[in-house]
Parts: C-alpha cells; structure tokens; sequence
C-alpha cells in the first residue's frame, strides 16, 4: 500500500469538496425539469425500487437525470443501465443523458463506440445491454453504485438472473459501506447521490407470475401509487422453500400526471375508440393504465399459472409407488443447459413437472452428476436428449462415457406438436411446480411479436427470437414420451358400510334410480330389478 502525506490527503479532500459544491448547484437545476412522481422515485431512499409505468409516463426521462445526479455526487463511481441489448439502450437513453450533461455544461467525455460517458470527477456512466448471457456475465466485476434495468417486461424468465446474480452483488461494497457509516450514526446519501440502489421499470407484462410480477404486482388497483412487494414463496421441495422479490418499494407512474403531454386522456379516449377497445381490453389495461392482467393469447403455451400450477406438500408429490417418469435435456453450448423431469401415476391421466434445471456455460460433468440424482430420486423409463446439430456429438459423448442411453428428440413439426401440448394445458393435463425453471419460462414465452408475413410460417408458430425457451423444449421433448393417457383412473372407494357417508351414498343412489325413467316392457318380459333383487333361491 502507497502511503499517502497528509498534505495529499488534504489537497484530496479539498478537491471532492469543490466537485461537490459546484455539483449541488448543477443538481438543483436538474431537479427542476422532473415533476413531483419522478421526484419521489429519485427521493425513495429504498435500496430496491420497482417502477410500473403507463406509456409515455415519463419513466425515460427521469434516468438520465438521475444517473447525472448519482454520478456527480459520488466522485469516482460506476453507474449502470441496462436494456434488453447494448442498442436498445443506446436507443433508449444515450442521447438524453448527454443531452443533460450539454445542457448543464457538465464536463464530460463521450466514448461513443463502448457507450461510456466519463466525468471530471471520475465518475463513470456505462450503457450495456443483457442480450447475450455470456456477455452479461461478464459484468459480475463491476462495483457499482446505481443500476438501473429499463423495459424489465422484456428480459422474460433473466431478469431474475440478472437481478441476483449480476446487479445485486456489484452493489453489495456500495451497500456495506452505507450500512457501515449508518452504524456510526451517519446518514444516508443526499437526494441524487444514492448509494447502492437498483431500480427496475417497465410496464406489466403479458402474464401475472415472473420476477417482475413478484417484485411490483399488487392488487391491480390503479389508485394505488406506492406499495412494498409482498413477493412469492417458493417451495422446491419438502426442505427447501425461499421468497422472490420481497420488500420492494414499488411505484405507479401514469401519463396523466405528466406535465410534458398535454391532451393525454383525450388523445387515449380517441386511441379506445380507433382500437375499439373497452376498459377490460388487457393491453389497455397493462400500458396505458399500468395494471397487472393475464393475457394468455400473448403466450406461446396455453400455460396458465392457475390452471397448470401445483406445489409440493406432504400429502402429495409426484414420485414414489406407481408413478413413472421421463427426463429432457436440451442441449446448449452457448446457451444453458436445461433438463425436464415429467412423471405421472398408473392411475391419473395428469401429467406433473417433477424437476426442472437449468444451467449456462457449463460442461458435460454438472449435466451427467444432475440427471444422476434424478434418477436416484424419480423412477426414469425414459431419457430423451437433442442431438441437432452439435448435440448430437455431445451426447453421444455422455452416453460413451457415463453409460447413459438416450433417445433422439423428435423435432419434426414443433408447432404441431405443441398445438397437441396445448390441449393439454387448456384441458388442465399438465401442472408445472409453482416457481420452478420450466414454469418461469413457460410464463415468458411469448408469440413472435416481429412475425414476418412473408416468411410462410404461421404468426404463432415460432416464440420471439430474443425469448428464452431452453427448459420448454427439453419439456417437449420429454412430454412426446410421456404416457399419462394411457393411465387406468382407480375405481371410486366406496365408504364403509354403517357410516354416514355410507347412507348418503345409498340415498343418492336410490334418488338417481327412482329418477330414471322407466322402460316400456311387455307382459312376457322379466323385470331385472325384480329378479336382481330376490333374496330367495329354488331349492
């Protein structure tokens, strides 16, 4: 360690003071361009804030603001923004956060190829998209003091990754050390110099569960405005249980409340009436009033998180005495690794996610150790693995040296066999394990929203290129060898004879027989209820 004279010392300390004072100034006229709601996510001193926005809300406009203020008041610092690619967010803010440093004449430097905009103080702005995970990863150094993730209704089944995994740790030095100065009695950073705040916005997405639906669904009550999430518990298994997007300070930000669009309700009467849509319409609902609903037309499996979801308890889970299963594996190289566990009992036509996995960049041994305890735990018939491409190198690798046999995944006709899938979603035939991998990801998938007319493919048969679908297909590979109906339903257990529920059984039976109406014989013919019911035999 260099040691530092004390003149040093004081020289340095004099120059953060000047940065300071001239950035107090600088940030009170930036304070004065936002209007009151983009102030009160600016002023939350919560260290995780979620922000649901209509349209046109100004939830854009308050970002680059805020990153200017955070930057100017902590010399030396990182802040970050994120979009769901690099030029989705050069699109988003690049421009309006120099436009605000030009504006101010606020020294800077903008580095225009690697979207870096630096500050006298040495404070730095970085502009990064989450498009490609590996690239993403990359990022888990960064000490950071803000980020900020835009358009979070876009990052699908990632944004939970990318919120614990990479955000939450490059905040963590920022964090201990607010944490540390508070315990000496200190207080928390001004207004515009946060330290160690994520904020997440966007509008609601198409389907009520997800990480955003965890960290700011609420009642769907749009006079709500602010409210702390309560989260979703999660229970894997019978020991392992957590909770997802828990004490989120959320906010409602609406277009009406914005000073810079004029005539917005009226021009939204007029877009109603064009569109021909009514107060239930769900895209109106969700962009335009900022409330949670489910559409499932928007989804790419009919899965629904009501219908199709189940949770593990001591009186029921899928494995044990006559339940079988069949495993899916997904192949990636670039992409994660995912497998599928179904399984269904002898007597039950419904098929249940068992297990679900998935896993980025890793080899062939976390794979193989992970299908191993799968089958220790689930009585396997079946193991089904993608051998497209690469794949198919790669699993005949596995299946050489761990002495496991898998069959090729039937890829022909995708959209045909997940139209059959969906029947059996619609019919309630399949229940997915609440928060678990597969359910996450059959809750982000959504149609192609950029579908090309001219390509010859329906609109619904391919999900959006940027979607994650990794643990879905492994699901589909495996649900094509899945034999849940040809289950043989167990026969009614009738009560014990003497007991209550044993003379209501008797009663019922004598009302729906009584009920029937009586067949037209001829005299010649012999009654079947007279002779079933004779007590007496010819001796």
């Amino acid at each position: 360690m260099v040691a530092v004279s004390k003149r040093d010392a004081l020289l340095e300390k004099a120059r953060r003071k000047q940065f300071l004072d001239a950035a107090a100034e600088t940030i009170k006229a930036i304070r004065k361009e936002l209007f009151a709601e983009q102030l009160e996510i600016i002023d939350d001193p919560s260290e995780n804030k979620g922000i649901l926005g209509t349209r046109r809300a100004g939830k854009t406009e308050t970002w680059p603001r805020y990153m200017v203020m955070t930057a100017l008041m902590n010399p030396g610092c990182i802040v970050r923004v994120w979009a769901a690619s690099r030029a989705r967010c050069k699109e988003l803010v690049w421009l309006k956060t120099l436009d605000v440093c030009n504006r101010h004449l606020i020294e800077h430097e903008a580095h225009g190829t690697d979207l870096r905009i630096t500050f006298e103080n040495r404070s730095e702005i970085r502009f990064v998209g989450a498009d490609k995970d590996k690239e993403a990863q990359k990022k888990r150094g960064d000490g950071t003091v803000l980020e900020i993730v835009l358009e979070s209704q876009s990052f699908g089944p990632f944004l939970e990754k990318l919120v614990e995994d990479i955000v939450e740790p490059s905040l963590f030095a920022a964090r201990a050390s607010v944490t540390l100065r508070m315990k000496k009695g200190g207080k928390r950073p001004e207004q515009g110099g946060e330290v160690g705040t994520v904020c997440l916005e966007g509008t609601p997405g198409p389907v009520c569960t997800g990480y955003w639906y965890w960290v700011t669904g609420d009642d769907g009550s749009e006079k709500k405005k602010r409210w702390v999430s309560v989260g979703r518990k999660l229970k894997y298994d019978e020991e392992t249980e957590e909770t997802k997007g828990l004490g989120w300070s959320c906010h409602r930000i609406h277009v009406r409340n914005n000073p810079f669009v004029p005539g917005a309700l009226e021009e939204l009467a007029r877009t109603m009436i064009r569109k021909n849509w009514n107060v239930k319409n769900p895209t109106y609902q969700r962009e335009w009033r900022a409330v949670w609903v489910t559409d499932h037309d928007a989804l790419y499996y009919k899965w629904n998180s009501v219908r199709n979801s189940y949770e593990i308890s001591d009186e029921f889970h899928p494995w044990g005495k006559g339940w079988s299963h069949v495993l899916g594996w997904d192949v990636g190289f670039n992409d994660a690794m995912a497998l599928v566990v179904w399984g269904w009992h002898e007597n039950d036509h419904t098929l249940y996610e068992a297990a679900s996995w998935s896993e980025n960049h890793v080899t062939a041994q976390p794979v193989v150790d992970k299908i191993r305890e799968f089958q220790a735990r689930f009585n396997i018939i079946k193991m089904v693995a993608d051998t497209g491409g690469g794949g198919k190198v790669f699993v005949e690798e596995v299946q050489n040296r761990h002495s496991l046999v898998f069959a090729p995944a039937q890829k022909s006709d995708k959209f045909g066999h997940v139209t059959l899938m969906n029947d059996d979603f619609i019919t309630s035939r399949i229940k997915t394990l609440t928060g678990s991998e597969l359910s996450r990801d059959l809750g982000g998938l959504i149609k192609d929203r950029d579908w090309d007319p001219t390509s010859g493919k329906p609109p619904e048969s391919d999900p959006s290129a940027h979607e994650f679908s990794h643990t879905t297909d492994a699901a589909l590979y495996a649900w094509r060898y899945a034999h849940s109906f040809l289950a043989t339903l167990a026969p009614p257990v009738r009560p014990k004879e003497g007991t209550e529920e044993y003379m209501k059984l008797i009663e019922k039976e004598y009302d729906e027989r009584m009920a029937k109406p009586v067949a037209k014989q001829e005299f010649w013919e012999a009654d079947p209820d007279y002779e079933a019911n004779q007590e007496w035999h010819d001796d």
